[in-house]
């Protein structure tokens, strides 16, 4: 994998170097993952939003348009595909019942379950050709970079 250049308008330090090198990393395996969970049948915006409330829990329809970063209109029509296809259902508020919140189904957490096996075994195949050592660092490169996103 050829990393791009630093873009011009970055000076050359060691923290825009090791970011410009990460970006690379992790658009080529974004492209690897949408290649590996294209065999879902979802599309990557449903996806996103089961992997959403998987993590998250049930959410209201709201609350997942600001996650997504989607309008309300586009979550109602993902969800209701998704509701279609068994895999989240709907219910309305107690209180207020023009809030919907959207739950995972059981069917719901056995495709996320099934997209995250493929996706570590689609990774665990990249690494085999490494050593204990360098499975080691990589460990210790990627649990920093998960403390940054934290």
């Amino acid at each position: 994998m050829d990393v791009p250049p630093l873009p011009a308008v970055l000076r050359r330090t060691p923290t825009h170097l090791t970011a410009n090198m990460a970006e690379a990393v992790l658009v080529q395996w974004s492209r690897r993952f949408r290649t590996v969970e294209a065999g879902t049948g979802l599309t990557p915006e449903r996806l996103e939003l089961l992997a959403v409330i998987a993590a998250e829990g049930t959410m209201s329809a709201g609350d997942l348009s600001e996650a997504l970063g989607v309008t309300a209109p586009a979550v109602t029509r993902m969800v209701n595909g998704l509701e279609v296809e068994g895999l989240v259902r709907k219910s309305t508020g107690h209180l207020d019942r023009r809030i919907v919140f959207v739950h995972l189904t059981a069917a719901g957490r056995r495709v996320m379950e099934r997209g995250r096996a493929n996706r570590v075994r689609d990774m665990a195949a990249n690494l085999r050709g490494l050593n204990d050592r360098e499975l080691a660092q990589l460990d210790n490169g990627l649990r920093i970079l998960r403390l940054l996103l934290d």
